[in-house]
């Protein structure tokens, strides 16, 4: 068996990042035992989820030329898509450090591109029905792939917990910082 990389520095050599794009079937453990992952997502889903949002749509609207302004429910569904994303990445047990680095790579460029492109250039409905599908895909990919370390209802409180507050958190930096 291969050694994994243990430094960023080997995690980010090109062999490394080809091995981690072959997909192996993720084991989510019960990410409430871990500190260091509770920081990491109240730092990404009330902080650089909201942030990503904002400044994808501002970054986005210069290049494309539709407005940079979210509609409210529109931000927090993208915003809800973006915290699915990271509780995923979060969840999964981590086994390689270049896997982890593409995986927060993508939910960057996602939140960056992407979401703004739908919330910004479609209509309303549109985008609504895009981050719908989009929160189903994370959703199948979780059930359909998944493997639980821990049983599923005790698993399953982290995924809710989280899009309840990545949904208060988007709230709150809509209305009280980006677009007072």
């Amino acid at each position: 068996m291969q050694r994994e990389p243990d430094s960023l520095r080997a995690a980010l050599a090109p062999s490394a990042l080809r091995a981690a794009l072959i997909p192996r079937r993720p084991v989510f453990a019960n990410p409430w035992e871990s500190a260091v992952d509770m920081f990491a997502c109240c730092l990404a889903v009330g902080v650089a989820n909201p942030l990503l949002l904002y400044f994808g749509g501002e970054l986005m609207s210069s290049i494309f030329g539709f407005g940079s302004r979210w509609h409210l429910g529109v931000f927090m569904a993208a915003a809800l898509v973006g915290t699915a994303g990271f509780i995923t990445i979060v969840g999964r047990e981590r086994t390689r450090l270049s896997v982890d680095v593409l995986a927060i790579a993508a939910w960057i460029l996602l939140g960056l591109v992407v979401a703004p492109i739908l919330g910004l250039g479609l209509s309303t409905v549109a985008a609504l029905v895009s981050y719908a599908v989009l929160l189903l895909l994370v959703f199948v990919y979780v059930l359909g792939f998944g493997r639980w370390a821990t049983a599923f209802l005790h698993t399953v409180s982290w995924p809710v917990t989280w899009s309840l507050l990545g949904l208060f958190f988007a709230f709150c930096a809509y209305r009280l910082i980006l677009y007072q």
